[in-house]
């Protein structure tokens, strides 16, 4: 068995586990197994069995040879401090073999849609209008103005591929990767409202389009603006905002799928309210204890493409369980129970060699 050592720490990163620990499991020392993920050392194949087991992967997984990526440089700036790096690289791991899993199912599936493009817009060509950016964006997708009643779709329509994850800590919100050759692929945090969820969503689209390739020091400001108005364009929602109040911001939280104090930003971002009383009104939500839990939920929007591709692979080409966890390399990294709610694409069987 040929195995490529970063297969084995990318395993191990994406369970959590450090290396101390895991040869401790395996009953070797922690030099011997620095050497074995350096790939000083050929690792036996009893022991690769046993790492296999432990970490619950298909011994197949440690044989790939895929480009691996880091995080984006958006996601390590923006990222409190005290975050451990533990948890980023776990994040980092995951985010790598989605990748490897996507790749795979979509090499007997095609996605078909609405011919929808993913844009690459860089802020220069708008002349720093990242609002413009934004409602760009918006008419390439051909959404009408108002509310967005599902983001989710939207961008998973246009070619994307949205995962929500538990990433184990409420300090990270999401990160993305984009690559020549690949469906971009957002990832967000599915222990948050749907509210948040929705921003987060947004947020990481606007990396995606804006941030392709290029690094910018007020990228996070930049992806701010892009959620606001593409969420809450300034021209329709400016009229929603006048004499807005706590109960209204309630009101237009559902109408418009965002937070109460997302609503209370825009309508200060805009000019819609003054000073005073932006502050007035976040001290309110204070108050109140809604700045961690605010009244009225909006549903969590699932994301849909990755569950369908698998279930192409369950219906059209009658895999079992066992024999999708060998496309998969592992269930716990595997799909989710499939929604109810009708796929807004379709996917397809594709003949291949």
């Amino acid at each position: 068995m040929a195995i490529n050592p970063e297969m084995i720490v990318l395993a191990r990163e994406s369970r959590g586990w450090t290396q101390r620990e895991l040869a401790a499991e395996l009953g070797v020392s922690q030099a011997t197994w620095s050497k074995y993920e350096l790939g000083m050392l050929r690792i036996p194949d009893e022991i690769i069995a046993h790492v296999a087991t432990k970490l619950d992967y298909e011994p197949g997984f440690f044989e790939q040879t895929q480009t691996l990526v880091g995080l984006a440089g958006d996601f390590l700036y923006r990222k409190r401090a005290h975050v451990a790096a533990k948890i980023r690289r776990r994040v980092q791991a995951e985010v790598n073999i989605r990748r490897m899993q996507i790749e795979r199912l979509m090499r007997r599936a095609d996605i078909v849609r609405d011919d929808l493009p993913f844009p690459a817009i860089q802020p220069e060509e708008m002349d720093g209008r990242i609002d413009r950016i934004a409602q760009e964006v918006r008419k390439i997708w051909r959404i009408p103005q108002g509310p967005i009643r599902n983001v989710t779709a939207h961008i998973e329509n246009a070619g994307a591929i949205i995962f929500a994850v538990d990433f184990e800590t409420d300090l990270i919100d999401g990160t993305n990767v984009r690559r020549p050759g690949e469906p971009p692929m957002l990832f967000v945090n599915s222990k948050v409202p749907g509210d948040r969820h929705r921003f987060n969503l947004a947020h990481e689209l606007a990396h995606s389009v804006m941030h392709f390739g290029t690094a910018f020091d007020d990228a996070e400001y930049q992806a701010n603006q892009f959620a606001a108005e593409f969420l809450m364009p300034r021209t329709v929602i400016r009229s929603d905002l006048r004499n807005l109040d706590l109960a209204g911001a309630a009101q237009l939280k559902i109408v418009w799928g965002v937070s109460m104090a997302a609503i209370i930003m825009r309508a200060h971002d805009i000019g819609a309210i003054t000073e005073s009383v932006y502050r007035r009104l976040f001290t309110a939500l204070n108050a109140r204890g809604m700045r961690t839990r605010e009244p009225l939920e909006v549903p969590f929007e699932e994301p849909m493409v990755f569950d369908a591709l698998v279930k192409v692979h369950r219906d059209s080409f009658q895999m079992d369980d066992s024999q999708l966890r060998k496309v998969l390399f592992t269930d716990r990294l595997g799909p989710r129970p499939l929604s109810a709610t009708p796929l807004p694409m379709r996917i397809t069987p594709t003949l291949f060699n």
